[in-house]
């Protein structure tokens, strides 16, 4: 190693162990003093912009140092104000042979460091924008690090809302740059482990009912992330289009519905098949729900379309069931995952069958990222045991295997890897993953996963081997 190569490298440890230190101590700060917490008081949720501060209008709910920021008037009624937010995190993540060896470099390791603030500003009860300004950066890549890992800064969401009661619940427009998640996340998702989450540019119109039944309608473009500042777009190659429903089951209990349309245009799309422009329509339904100690979740899509002149004719079904011991130590939840996705079994016919799973949650199947939901089947038991009322631990075993001999294994977010279609034998790997979450307060998430993987014999023709992943994050909302 050269001197300058080692400056290089000592400093970026340096900035590593600064930015670590800065963080804690923020957060020691602010966990020094709890929040009493009461039935009334809003939480934070995944998507900031859904959260509603409007309780702490009144003062004897305001139990947080933090809370002054929730509701700032803007006016001397109080009917205009403004919520402020974000989220600061630091995550560490070290790789060994990635992507069952295939990809690159062989062995890395980085920290993550992402910052978000946002301010949700409500003209009166009927009218709202919300601004949400992200920067990601990276210390430690030994790769050019993707545009979602290093953005200096940009603008995550930004878009005005108009929302208008009805007899029977509500109904809202929202036009402009915004976060979209439904049902289990398994098509359509804010990508939450990388330091940028995805976005959309359009419109979406909403009506949600009195008993959790909503309906949304939206046409958008997917953000396509820049490294710099302020000059990202939405990606003029693709747009994405669609219908979701959600219902209670009527007269069976417990029981939940989702029935839904997705639309996806996607120029020069890649398979392995070939590349051509895709023109793809999805429809799916989801049952889910919780009864005493058992839960499940149960998906089924089913794909049409053109793939150039050729005829798209895919599949997939997905389920997340499990059963808690509620009276045992740990509380135990026994779950099966499993996924049957649709492969292509001929690529040399006029019909495309290998599945596209849009906008996914990333990671898919765990934290390493191994694989995408295409062409595969796989099943994963686990267990979760809650150590604490806040402290969470998950082990499980994922074996995985082509659904189709002949298309290849596909790698995230949705692209053949090189040298693995045809030959024999459907087996790709499999990946043991522990993963821990404690959430130290209303404000502190602490998480940790550890994943061993290795290759079937299919991908060590290809080149496989086997591989580590360790990823351990802090993240303070506020």
């Amino acid at each position: 190693m050269t001197d300058s190569s080692a400056s290089v490298r000592t400093r970026q440890y340096s900035l590593r162990a600064s930015s670590v230190a800065l963080l804690w101590g923020i957060c020691a700060s602010v966990t020094l003093i709890p929040a009493a917490r009461s039935e009334e008081r809003p939480a934070y949720k995944s998507s900031r912009s859904d959260e509603d501060w409007t309780a702490l209008r009144d003062p004897s709910k305001r139990a947080d140092p933090l809370d002054a920021l929730k509701w700032i008037p803007l006016n001397g009624d109080g009917s205009w104000y403004v919520t402020i937010g974000g989220e600061l995190r630091e995550r560490y993540e070290y790789s060994r042979n990635p992507v069952f060896g295939l990809g690159a470099p062989a062995r890395n390791d980085y920290l993550l460091q992402r910052a978000y603030l946002f301010a949700d500003v409500h003209y009166g009860p009927y009218l709202r924008t919300f601004t949400e300004l992200a920067s990601g950066l990276i210390a430690g890549e030994a790769a050019e690090p993707s545009p979602t890992q290093k953005d200096e800064l940009d603008i995550l969401q930004g878009f005005g809302e108009v929302t208008l009661p009805l007899s029977q619940g509500k109904f809202s427009v929202r036009a402009g740059r915004q976060e979209m998640s439904f049902g289990s996340s398994r098509l359509v998702s804010v990508r939450e482990s990388p330091n940028i989450r995805r976005s959309f540019d359009g419109v979406r119109v909403s009506w949600s009912g009195p008993d959790s039944e909503r309906i949304d309608a939206f046409v958008t473009r997917p953000v396509a992330p820049q490294t710099g500042i302020f000059n990202d777009s939405n990606d003029p190659n693709q747009a994405f289009w669609g219908l979701y429903a959600t219902a209670n089951v009527p007269g069976i209990a417990d029981l939940k519905a989702d029935l839904y349309y997705f639309g996806l245009e996607r120029k020069n799309a890649r398979f392995a098949q070939g590349t051509a422009d895709e023109q793809r329509q999805t429809i799916g339904t989801r049952f889910f729900g919780k009864h005493d100690a058992f839960d499940w979740n149960i998906e089924a899509a089913y794909q049409f379309g053109t793939f150039g002149t050729d005829n798209i004719s895919a599949w997939t079904v997905s389920s997340d069931i499990g059963y808690t011991f509620e009276d045992v130590l740990f509380s135990p939840r026994l779950g099966l995952n499993a996924d049957v996705i649709s492969g292509d079994h001929d690529l040399h016919d006029q019909r495309l069958g290998t599945f596209n799973p849009l906008f996914p949650k990333l990671p898919y199947f765990s934290e390493a990222n191994l694989a995408a939901p295409a062409n595969l089947i796989d099943i994963q038991p686990n267990v979760t045991l809650q150590l604490s009322p806040k402290l969470e631990l998950n082990i499980g075993w994922n074996p995985l295997w082509k659904e189709a001999e002949a298309d290849s294994f596909y790698v995230p977010p949705l692209n053949p890897a090189k040298g693995t279609s045809g030959g024999t034998g459907r087996f790709i790997g499999q990946q043991i993953t522990a993963t821990v979450g404690w959430q130290v307060s209303d404000h502190l998430n602490l998480n940790g996963t550890y994943v061993h993987f290795s290759p079937g014999q299919r991908i060590k023709d290809a080149g496989g081997r086997s591989g580590d992943f360790v990823s351990a994050s802090a993240q303070w909302l506020f």
